[in-house]
């Protein structure tokens, strides 16, 4: 976990070694979470949860029982640092089995008081959520349905190949339409449609819990994909190199391999 944490973490440092070793230090739990499953509910006590094996989704549902999925989330990604010192606001849940990673709030809270750099990491994480989330408004606005849906899959594929999680073109989406659906503010038959579109075009296919990328170029064309908006966040102070979408961080596929 230690490995795991500090690859994910020093994308939006890079951390210093004295924060390095207190990261190592810490106690940390591994949760196995079955498909479905809640891994975060709304209002809870938050902890410092990684997602380090699956694919999982935030929620928020209306009280008719509507949902909107808010987005995905991918191996590396820590789950709910917003709601780190206030609870979350929002339901994260697994879109198949999931292995999470975990410290609790309070050991956070003991790591930021000793190391400040830690804090602005994490907010610096805060804010390129932030950023992929106005991303997704824009898509549900702004984009046709098959631009958008077109997005989501480069997002997903783009965010897995940086822990060499996607290869040969594929990757794990354990998503049903309905998912892909709430996810893009589209009716279930409509997101049928889309996905048969894309896949007659030979750009992907969703299917089995798989996504498949037929045609990154065209895919990425037709969605308008900015890889830099998925970029993390870093000390502007430090020189980090731009990564092309599909290309895997070393650090992070060695932790994660």
């Amino acid at each position: 976990m230690s490995r795991l944490l500090i690859a994910s973490i020093d994308r939006f440092g890079p951390l210093q070694n004295d924060v390095r070793d207190s990261l190592n230090d810490v106690a940390q739990e591994v949760e196995v979470i079955a498909a479905g499953q809640t891994i975060v509910s709304p209002g809870a006590p938050s902890r410092l949860r990684l997602l380090s094996r699956g694919v999982a989704f935030r929620q928020h549902v209306l009280a008719g029982g509507g949902r909107q999925i808010l987005g995905f989330a991918t191996p590396g990604d820590l789950l709910d640092l917003s709601g780190l010192f206030t609870g979350a606001d929002h339901e994260v849940r697994a879109l198949g089995p999931c292995e999470i990673r975990q410290i609790s709030a309070h050991e956070v809270r003991l790591l930021i008081r000793r190391h400040p750099s830690l804090l602005a990491a994490l907010c610096r994480a805060v804010m390129t959520e932030a950023r992929v989330q106005r991303n997704w408004m824009v898509g549900l606005g702004r984009r046709t349905a098959l631009a958008r849906t077109a997005n989501l899959l480069c997002e997903i594929y783009a965010r897995q190949a940086v822990v060499a999680v996607a290869r040969d073109n594929r990757c794990p989406f354990p998503a049903l339409q309905s998912d892909i659906a709430d996810a893009l503010g589209l009716s279930a038959v409509h997101t049928h449609r889309v996905l048969r579109s894309l896949t007659k075009s030979g750009l992907a296919t969703v299917r089995d819990g798989e996504l498949v990328i037929h045609d990154w170029d065209g895919l990425a064309a037709l969605a308008e994909f900015d890889p830099e908006g998925l970029r993390p966040l870093h000390d502007p102070r430090a020189t980090v190199p731009a990564r092309p979408a599909g290309v895997a961080d070393p650090a992070m596929a060695q932790a994660f391999g």
